[in-house]
């Protein structure tokens, strides 16, 4: 009996331990024999089977039970479909760990996952144990429990920090826990997942104020801090304004078109790192209107890359 079937032995854990074992099993599987892996009666196989996976190209040939993933049927439009497709096109960005769970939860939704669909997204690979520590921060987040755990920065630093978690956060292909750090006078700080290990829920309580929560979901960069925000403006060059049109930063608004087609972007900061790779990305073909400052910051930087030799 598989081992997560041991802790938990749900209905989802069983159909998809069912669905993956005919998925791998062309000769098929009888009744008998997944009763016996899974360690459930026949007449619970038998439902499973007729009732909660007819829809998914299961069928009976003789004893055995096989899987035609080309009969499945679903409700789903043919929009919704291309949705999934590009979501399980996505996950094998993860990494092998991540698309197993991904998919399979993906072809319960829909059998029909076999699009001409190609999605990139430049992202780290996530392991299982990855994965289980995601699930334990996630449960931690939502209960709001002091939790502790070890870290390693990037400079190799080891450490051990009592934290109360705030957000699991995505940025430019790294996840990162986002934490009150309890012994530093709750510093807020940014820790990346897979640094962090042997993390353990404790049993103490905690609380923040709402408006915090807030000012994380404006965040578009893991630069940001919760320091008060302030006014960039931007001018783009008619031959990049496209890319600013197509997909807007968070919180980003134009406030003005000029003739020649370039337009001018406002975008709200609390780090000058949240906009200088967006500018230096975009060079020449963008300027730093306001803060002047940062602009500053910028010429320095292009004037010391230009300088060495």
């Amino acid at each position: 009996m598989p081992a997560y079937l041991e802790q938990n032995n749900s209905k989802y854990d069983r159909l998809s331990y069912i669905y993956e074992r005919l998925s791998r099993t062309p000769d098929g599987v009888t009744i008998k024999e997944l009763s016996e892996e899974i360690n459930v009666s026949t007449k619970t196989i038998q439902r499973d089977l007729h009732e909660a996976l007819a829809g998914s190209g299961v069928y009976c040939e003789g004893r055995r039970w096989k899987i035609n993933l080309t009969n499945a049927e679903d409700s789903l439009a043919s929009e919704e479909r291309i949705v999934l497709g590009v979501l399980d096109s996505l996950a094998k960005q993860a990494g092998q760990a991540f698309y197993s769970k991904a998919h399979q939860l993906l072809e319960q939704v829909s059998c029909q996952l076999e699009h001409p669909l190609f999605a990139s997204m430049n992202t780290e690979v996530l392991s299982n144990e990855h994965l289980r520590n995601f699930s334990i921060l996630e449960n931690a987040i939502k209960s709001k429990l002091i939790i502790e755990a070890n870290y390693v920065s990037v400079s190799k630093r080891k450490g051990h920090f009592k934290l109360k978690p705030l957000r699991l956060a995505f940025f430019d292909g790294f996840w990162y826990l986002l934490a009150f750090d309890v012994n530093n006078k709750d510093t807020f700080k940014k820790f990346h997942l897979k640094s962090l290990s042997t993390i353990t829920p404790s049993d103490e309580l905690f609380i923040y104020p709402k408006e915090i929560a807030e000012s994380v979901e404006k965040a578009f960069s893991v630069w940001f801090s919760l320091e008060k925000s302030f006014e960039v403006r931007l001018w783009i060059d008619k031959n990049v304004a496209p890319y600013f049109e197509r997909k807007p930063y968070k919180g980003q608004s134009i406030q003005g078109r000029d003739t020649d087609g370039s337009i001018e972007v406002v975008l709200h900061a609390t780090h000058e790192m949240e906009i200088l790779p967006i500018v230096q990305l975009y060079l020449p073909y963008i300027r730093i209107l306001e803060p002047q400052w940062m602009n500053e910051i910028l010429i320095k930087r292009i004037e010391g890359y230009s300088n060495e030799k």
